[in-house]
């Protein structure tokens, strides 16, 4: 059976043409908005310290690249720990704190054809390909044994069923557990 092969480059996002690549936490330039305010799929890359070092990233997708960093610069001020933009903030902070640098990266995809559906940079405004892209690219980065990968992996049966018991009134949840473990504790 013949293999699937795409090609990907990671490109960093630079602050102006033919400039330095953007790091966290620095502020746009209004060349940098202009760039990127695209759909992309993206990863945030943090430095590493030593050879060998498995490479810290963070895959994602976005409709408009700038207004998605920066959610991560500024997260809701509502928002909980364990949020993405919340999470990945602190994160990077820790890093920028010890001097690690923090970088985007934009995927630049070579165009490619899935039984008769073709792929490439344009279609990234298309939400499912641009989703399923960055899925390609999170099972590829996972399988890579020098990457760890800052993604939370997330089951929808789970969401979904932390969704539901959050509905509950706390009787319900008491009258649940009892009726499905046979208690009431935890």
């Amino acid at each position: 059976m013949g293999g699937l092969n795409i090609s990907v480059q990671w490109r960093s996002a630079v602050t102006q043409e033919n400039g330095q690549a953007w790091c966290f936490p620095d502020k746009f330039t209004p060349y940098f908005k202009e760039r990127y305010s695209i759909p992309a799929v993206y990863r945030w890359r943090i430095d590493k310290r030593q050879p060998g070092e498995k490479e810290r990233i963070y895959i994602g997708e976005g409709e408009e690249l700038t207004r998605r960093i920066l959610w991560v610069l500024k997260p809701h001020s509502s928002s909980k720990a364990s949020d993405t933009n919340r999470r990945l903030n602190e994160i990077f902070h820790q890093c920028a704190l010890e001097k690690r640098a923090v970088w985007i990266d934009v995927a630049d995809i070579d165009p490619f054809e899935i039984n008769g559906v073709w792929f490439d940079q344009r279609d990234l405004g298309d939400r499912f390909k641009r989703r399923m892209l960055e899925n390609l690219l999170l099972a590829i980065a996972g399988a890579d044994k020098n990457c760890e990968l800052l993604n939370n992996v997330v089951e929808p049966l789970d969401r979904d069923r932390e969704l539901l018991i959050r509905r509950l009134s706390p009787r319900q949840v008491r009258e649940t557990k009892q009726r499905y473990f046979g208690s009431s504790d935890t």
